[in-house]
């Protein structure tokens, strides 16, 4: 998707008046639902995502503690789609975070430091090739209760997806060079 639509796609959400979760949608253009917290529905909205998942779901996280989005990656991990998280290796380590509960449920994580030397920063996530989870908004619970975060989830945007997705193969692959 061309830049220029992008920024298209912004301005108009930036002009709609709608406070809670305004949503675009023309032919040409992937729908996409906005978000904003604390306690704007962001996890929710990640759930539901997750839970409509039919055969993958790539997961490039900053920080990961929400016990609520893991519950659901085990769920459709468990039925049969293809989960893989890559989180960074420093947020890894913090007391609350969910990287061996993923691992013990069998789930294919990978830690990273940022490819400049400092953190892995993304936070986005891939579903069925065709939608892309993306913001500033972390999966854990401070994201959704206390921070001033934002959510984007473009739906039915395969060609945003593919792009994605090539980032992800690209820090997974390099990942499983360290771990």
């Amino acid at each position: 998707m061309p830049l220029l639509r992008l920024i298209v796609i912004f301005l108009l959400l930036t002009a709609c008046q709608q406070s809670q979760n305004p949503s675009l949608h023309t032919d040409n253009i992937p729908r996409l639902s906005v978000l904003f917290s604390p306690r704007g529905g962001c996890t929710s909205a990640v759930v539901a995502e997750i839970r409509r998942a039919k055969e993958s779901i790539d997961v490039a996280m900053f920080s990961f503690t929400s016990r609520r989005i893991l519950k659901e990656l085990i769920r459709a991990y468990e039925r049969g789609v293809r989960v893989r998280v890559l989180i960074d290796e420093g947020t890894a380590k913090s007391r609350n975070s969910v990287v061996p509960i993923l691992e013990n449920a069998g789930i294919p994580v990978r830690l990273k430091k940022g490819s400049g030397g400092g953190f892995m920063h993304h936070k986005y996530a891939v579903i069925d090739h065709s939608v892309v989870i993306t913001g500033s908004f972390n999966w854990t619970v401070s994201a959704e209760k206390r921070n001033d975060e934002n959510l984007l989830i473009f739906r039915s945007a395969p060609k945003l997806a593919g792009a994605y997705e090539r980032n992800f193969e690209k820090l997974w692959r390099l990942a499983g060079l360290t771990n």
